[in-house]
């Protein structure tokens, strides 16, 4: 009886980092430039890497590392870091490989993917940090304070809600015969036994097309008895308060 060749175990060396409150640790910054890859690239990198053929041994090993906070020094040249599940359930996960010039010509040589500037990165992660705030994520600071303000007044509203409207039956409204097309409001708000929307507009409204796109929005949502209240971006910024109590008397 032939007995099957022992299991391998992939078992790197270099240094763990596990913070369950950050996607990206500390030490991130160290290295300049970074990419992001699916499960499959990396499992491949890293088989490349360590010299490995064993390739479930390697996708066991990221399987239980798959969770945000995770970040592996490979070297003082090389990090991996889980980012997310961005494509949905059941679908590949993403990472961060973070490197400097001395391992820039594998990562060229072995991924093809676009290369970023970590510096970049935390900008970004910083911008979007500040517009979070109680779970929700606003696209400016001004929604961020309309949005206080209406949570200070205990009323219901959904932010940046997405979703689509029928266009059929309406002559002007729908040139090009379409049966749907995806919408999306600032604030949707329930207040008296009532639904309307609160629109923070910024200077782009003022362009020719998206002034068409929101009168036929506006005209749409009309049609099933939800009004529209339109408040420019600098109003709803510098009298924010005086903003959501004219709105909010427009519920009378």
């Amino acid at each position: 009886m032939v007995q099957a060749p022992p299991k391998t175990i992939f078992n790197p060396s270099g240094k763990e980092h596990s913070d369950s409150d950050n996607s990206i640790v500390s030490v991130a910054p160290q290295l300049p430039y970074y990419v992001e890859v699916r499960t499959g690239s990396l499992t491949n990198f890293l088989l490349n890497i360590y010299n490995l053929s064993n390739r479930d041994a390697v996708k066991n090993w990221l399987n239980v590392r798959q969770k945000t906070g995770f970040y592996f020094e490979i070297s003082e040249h090389l990090h991996l870091a889980f980012a997310d599940q961005r494509d949905g359930k059941g679908t590949q996960y993403w990472w961060f490989i973070y490197y400097d010039n001395v391992e820039r010509k594998r990562i060229f040589e072995n991924i093809k993917i676009e290369e970023n500037y970590v510096d970049t990165k935390l900008k970004n992660e910083r911008v979007k940090e500040e517009l979070l705030w109680n779970g929700l994520t606003f696209r400016s600071q001004t929604e961020k304070k309309i949005a206080r303000a209406l949570y200070s007044k205990n009323i219901i509203f959904f932010a940046n809600v997405n979703g689509f409207m029928a266009l059929n039956g309406l002559p002007v409204s729908n040139h090009d015969n379409k049966l749907k097309e995806k919408a999306e409001v600032d604030f949707l708000v329930f207040h008296n036994q009532k639904c309307m929307i609160l629109e923070v507009d910024g200077v782009y409204h003022n362009e020719a097309f998206q002034k068409n796109w929101d009168y036929k929005r506006d005209r749409i949502f009309l049609r099933q008895g939800i009004s529209t209240v339109r408040f420019s971006a600098t109003q709803c910024y510098e009298s924010t308060s005086a903003v959501v109590e004219e709105f909010l008397e427009l519920f009378n």
